[in-house]
């Protein structure tokens, strides 16, 4: 026996789109053994940075190698406490400029990138 609902309901969840997601899934954090290409300012201060992405560790590209990851802050002194890091990197992902997460990154450089 089937019921019929009353007229002007629905069974459609009014929930089930989010209306501020993007589309987009925020990037996963690189992990220790990760290697990027790109340069990195020489500093302890943030500076924006672009061209740096992930790469092979084999790359002829591959400057720096991610040593370690630190979650929710983008003070890059964090690193301070790692005494094999040569470079820190710190980065956010945001959405319409709101910060999702950040991630500061202990990084080693290769090649002519080590110190």
């Amino acid at each position: 026996m089937a019921t019929e609902e009353p007229e002007g309901t629905s069974t459609e969840d009014p929930f089930a789109e989010d209306p501020y997601d993007s589309g987009e899934e925020a990037p996963d954090p690189y992990e220790s053994g990760t290697c990027l290409n790109g340069t990195l300012p020489d500093s302890t201060t943030a500076q924006e940075v672009s061209g740096v992405d992930e790469v092979s560790c084999s790359a002829s590209d591959a400057h720096y190698q991610v040593i370690q990851t630190i979650p929710l802050t983008s003070d890059m002194s964090r690193c301070d406490a790692n005494s094999a890091t040569q470079y820190a990197f710190s980065y956010q992902y945001t959405l319409d400029g709101a910060t999702l997460n950040e991630y500061v990154y202990c990084l080693i450089g290769l090649g002519s990138y080590a110190r």
